[in-house]
């Protein structure tokens, strides 16, 4: 039995934070211009000059609603994918069963955007080499516009992007429901398009009783995105992902919300505070070693 995930509450929302597990990643690919020599002290790479990370998967539950935010890469990896990003099976599965719930009792999931690090985890292969829905009660949401460039990506970059999502999405279509723009996904939690990482990326923003959460996935992917210029080599519009971080972050510390990380490997969400107009960490929510073990 896996440890339980740690929680937080969130008005009449409690939001624990549920990971796929630890995998790695070209640190270059994480930080784009910021030279190594600045990121290697938070993110030590090993010889290959990949970094570890974590795949962070909030469950926002309130009575019957169980509201999962992204899946992580899941088991579908080939043998030399798995080698490339040095990721098992995944740990979702046993982090709902250490809470006492099961797949079937997700009731909906916002996926972020369609890279595989994020969607990979909505089916799972079976030991007949089948995919299937890996929660299969779960309205499925995902933007529009991310929908349609991944069924149809226009240049190189995002056919390498999106290579997985065919594959991933295939076994549920039937439970995809395609929103366009801010929706309301049960009353206090909202998907809201970001963009900057992809063109339709979303957030998830949980607002009850005056407090608020929000998992801002790849727009702020580790604690040290936090600085402003600090951005993805993947982001495909660094400005646009600029300006939505400096606007979600300042509201974060002015308001005091909690915000969690998609893919720290030591923090799963923090308060951030303005300090003499540099954004930095408050009070965290620290990852055990002992989840994935």
């Amino acid at each position: 039995m896996a440890e339980t995930p740690p929680k937080i509450k969130v008005g009449a929302f409690e939001v624990a934070f549920l990971a796929d597990g630890f995998w790695r990643n070209d640190g270059g690919c994480m930080f784009g211009v910021v030279p190594r020599e600045l990121w290697k002290h938070n993110h030590p790479p090993d010889e290959h000059n990949r970094i570890r990370l974590n795949l962070t998967c909030p469950l926002i539950v309130k009575g019957a609603d169980a509201i999962l935010v992204d899946t992580g890469i899941g088991n579908r990896l080939s043998t030399v994918e798995r080698q490339i990003f040095d990721h098992g099976d995944g740990w979702i599965p046993a982090h709902l069963r250490a809470l006492g719930m099961e797949a079937g009792d997700v009731t909906h999931l916002i996926v972020s955007h369609l890279h595989f690090d994020h969607c990979g985890g909505i089916v799972r292969r079976r030991d007949s080499g089948a995919l299937e829905a890996a929660f299969p009660r779960a309205r499925i949401f995902v933007q529009k516009g991310e929908l349609e460039i991944a069924g149809n990506p226009r240049n190189e970059r995002l056919h390498a992007a999106y290579r997985h999502a065919a594959e991933v999405l295939a076994p549920v279509r039937s439970m995809l429901e395609a929103i366009d723009g801010d929706t309301d996904i049960v009353a206090g939690v909202r998907a809201v398009v970001t963009g900057g990482h992809t063109r339709d990326h979303q957030a998830a923003l949980v607002s009850d009783g005056g407090e608020c959460f929000m998992h801002l996935a790849d727009i702020v992917p580790t604690r040290s995105h936090i600085r402003g210029p600090w951005n993805q080599a993947y982001d495909l519009d660094a400005l646009r992902t600029m300006e939505q971080k400096g606007r979600y972050l300042g509201l974060a510390a002015e308001k005091r919300w909690w915000l969690s990380f998609a893919h720290d490997d030591t923090v799963f969400a923090a308060m951030v505070r303005n300090d003499r107009g540099r954004i930095v960490l408050g009070d965290t929510v620290p990852v055990s070693e002992r989840l994935f073990q």
